[in-house]
């Protein structure tokens, strides 16, 4: 059996969406427009199956494990793009999630 820790770093994301798992990111403060900018609060899990159950772990950085929060528009389109995912779909909604997967291009050449 293999142990699942609750949480995952950003290297275990990528492994995740490489193995065809999702990213699901949550809005955790709703958008509210500053001057030429949307500032809100995001935050990621990836979801995973592992051995048959589904995980859901949360992504978390630096040395203290704080969790990974976004709190630009321009930065959670940059983590997407940066992750390689597509449709990026954002959460307006304190609550609500959208699910993030990386593009399979299904056109035939």
């Amino acid at each position: 059996m293999r142990e699942v820790s609750p949480v995952i770093t950003l290297a275990g994301v990528r492994e995740t969406l490489e193995a065809g798992g999702t990213v699901e990111v949550e809005c955790i403060e709703a958008p509210e427009r500053v001057s030429n900018q949307f500032q809100a609060a995001w935050k990621f899990y990836a979801v995973a199956e592992v051995e048959g159950q589904t995980h859901r772990l949360l992504l978390v950085h630096g040395r203290d494990i704080k969790t990974k929060t976004i709190r630009t528009l321009t930065g959670l389109l940059s983590f997407g793009m940066d992750l390689g995912v597509s449709p990026i779909s954002v959460p307006r909604h304190v609550g609500e999630r959208a699910v993030w997967k990386t593009y399979e291009d299904t056109s035939k050449d």
